[in-house]
């Protein structure tokens, strides 16, 4: 044990002695630093769903479309793109200079000379391969949601037909054609999540099924390439010169530090350690007016009240209601402040281009219910006379929460006796995502640009269905919001999936929480996906 400890301080010093001398460096040749949460288990884009991987693979790979600066959708590896007349058919004409980059390590794999790195084109193939395998039942991508509006996806993606049904075709080398099932508002969003990255088939096949799982099983045609992963310490990328638009890539290289400790995030970005980073709300405040310093925020949490429906006394959805018809806002707001959710999907996520809670009619929490009758009944229905329910939230929160908690006294009775729990952030995060509370006063971050992905992650099925919810009617309705056609109808059926999470007292949303970014001294042109989720560094400046 004394042995591996002295190795892994050994290893974290080199790692700070790198960040220290990379923030000497001036402009293009400036080494960036950036924390992520946790070490990835593995870097295969078409399956990877944890946040610190899919920044990386958003910045060693590139999709047929691309994010810019901007925010919108740009053209990747896809110079340009046309749709049929009837919404239908995307035509995608790839760039002919788009190259795969295959490391020393990798170069045996396909047969190359191993004691030199090598190219290869990227096709139209390696995207009809990773769309597909994406979509296939054994993959289990996390993506493959997003995708059902392909013609046939559903039914590949449920064994029912084989993937050479899909309507994805690599008409020739530099040509892919998707056609849909039906219109899709949402569907070249959908094109820039991981999954739906190229996959060179030749070399997936010759990993053997370790591909992405290191270094040496993966290559790469983004704008940079891992050059070094150190288990549990750091991952660092560096920049690619056989990238089609190499020169516009400033950074020489990036390093993602994963011995990350939240509280320690501003300072080390004002000591230089960090160049750019995520940041608490409080963290942000401290350096809002300093012009050393450039902070991004982006409307994509929600604090909202949520219930655990898979628990076995909140499954009844009477008890539920009866805690929401005497929700008491004056409450919260005294402690809190301004009550001010519109609904349940947070202001930055879009329905096509459109911002959906532009759009969108707002959703209100139905109070119109005798609360104890409804209480009463759901005691009935469970065959219990009463209900002890905790309640678990930040310490920041207690004193808020305890307040509520007489409202709820008041309004049902000696048969209900509700507690409090408090725990830390990082507690309460890991608590929520394994569905270990009853009730929860939480923030809930957002991984998605779009309405659908935040109404999707609350179906059924979904791994991300921290209220486990398991309604056959609620997973109908969020179906209709790729069935619909046109956009208008999208919001609709948009509008009718919060109106039931809110109305079946699922979550109760409160205010948006913005998710903050720090720019350290000196640096920028680091660009963000609409929700901040993803972090671009191709264009970022360290002076």
């Amino acid at each position: 044990m004394l042995k591996k400890s002295l190795c892994f301080i050994l290893c974290l010093l080199f790692v700070i002695t790198c960040f220290s001398a990379c923030g000497e460096k001036k402009g293009s040749e400036a080494a960036l630093v950036y924390p992520i949460d946790s070490d990835p288990e593995y870097l295969d884009p078409q399956i990877i769903s944890h946040t610190g991987a899919k920044n990386i693979i958003a910045n060693c790979f590139e999709g047929l479309v691309t994010v810019g600066e901007d925010g919108e959708i740009a053209p990747g590896c896809a110079e340009s793109w046309s749709v049929s007349p009837d919404g239908l058919t995307y035509t995608f004409n790839l760039r002919k200079d788009c190259k795969w980059r295959v490391s020393i390590y990798a170069s045996p794999l396909l047969g190359l000379d191993s004691s030199q790195t090598n190219s290869k084109p990227v096709t139209a193939y390696d995207f009809d391969f990773g769309i597909t395998r994406a979509l296939l039942p054994e993959t289990k991508s996390p993506g493959a949601a997003s995708l059902l509006a392909i013609k046939n996806a559903s039914e590949v993606n449920s064994g029912k037909l084989s993937s050479k049904h899909l309507g994805v075709t690599a008409t020739d080398e530099y040509t892919l054609e998707i056609t849909l099932e039906h219109n899709d508002p949402d569907f070249l969003y959908a094109l820039l999540q991981s999954a739906c990255m190229p996959c060179n088939e030749e070399f997936f096949e010759a990993t053997g099924g370790r591909y992405g799982l290191a270094v040496k099983y993966l290559i790469y045609n983004g704008p940079f390439y891992i050059n070094n992963w150190v288990d549990d310490v750091s991952l660092s990328i560096r920049k690619n010169d056989y990238y089609y638009d190499s020169k516009a890539v400033m950074p020489r290289s990036v390093y993602f530090s994963i011995l990350d400790e939240q509280q320690t995030r501003l300072s080390k970005l004002k000591d230089k350690t960090y160049s750019v980073s995520p940041l608490t709300k409080a963290q942000a405040n401290e350096i809002a007016d300093n012009k050393k310093y450039t902070v991004k925020a982006f409307d994509s949490a929600m604090t909202c009240f949520i219930f655990n429906c898979s628990d076995p006394i909140l499954s009844n959805m009477n008890i539920r209601r009866a805690l929401a018809s005497s929700f008491d806002y004056a409450s919260l707001e005294s402690a809190m402040g301004n009550i001010t959710a519109k609904g349940i999907v947070p202001s930055a996520m879009k329905i096509s281009s459109l911002k959906y809670r532009e759009s969108a009619s707002s959703v209100t929490l139905y109070q119109n219910e005798d609360p104890a009758a409804l209480f009463k009944k759901g005691l009935d229905q469970l065959d219990i006379s009463s209900a002890e329910l905790t309640v678990l939230c930040s310490e920041e929160n207690e004193a808020a929460v305890r307040k509520l908690m007489q409202s709820w006294q008041a309004s049902l009775g000696i048969n209900c006796a509700v507690f409090v729990e408090s725990v830390s952030d990082t507690e309460l995060i890991k608590r929520v995502a394994s569905k270990n509370y009853q009730l929860a006063l939480t923030t809930v971050a957002y991984h998605s640009d779009t309405a659908f992905n935040i109404l999707s992650r609350y179906k059924s099925d979904s791994a991300d269905n921290i209220i486990g919810l398991h309604s056959k009617t609620y997973d109908s309705l969020v179906d209709s919001i790729k069935l619909a056609e046109g956009v208008t109808q999208s919001i609709s059926a948009a509008e009718k999936c919060e109106k039931y999470l809110v109305s079946a007292a699922a979550i109760i949303p409160l205010y948006e929480e913005p998710v903050y970014f720090g720019l350290g001294k000196g640096v920028s042109g680091t660009y963000w996906c609409t929700c901040g989720d993803i972090v671009y560094f191709k264009h970022t400046l360290s002076k």
